[in-house]
């Protein structure tokens, strides 16, 4: 399952595996977190320039029986998230 999150005028793509648990995060196309996850949430961290500035962004993936989804952090402010 993929998510294409629009933050910032940047792009953030989540990759989760309903098979082998792997989640990856993506910030405008490079690879900036991997984990394996089963069930629950998994929190990816990463940092980011953006306009001269430091972003720090967390992205929290929750995958389990009933569904998948997100929450997407910019600097500790919630930008996006499903459900």
């Amino acid at each position: 399952m993929t998510f294409q999150i629009p933050v910032n005028g940047h792009w953030i793509e989540l990759w989760l595996s309903v098979w082998n648990g792997k989640e990856r995060v993506h910030y405008d196309g490079q690879l900036v977190s991997e984990k394996r996850s089963f069930m629950f949430e998994t929190i990816h961290s990463f940092q980011a320039e953006e306009d001269g500035q430091r972003a720090i962004y967390e992205v929290v993936a929750t995958t389990g029986l009933t569904g998948y989804g997100y929450a997407v952090r910019r600097n500790g402010i919630i930008q996006s998230h499903s459900p």
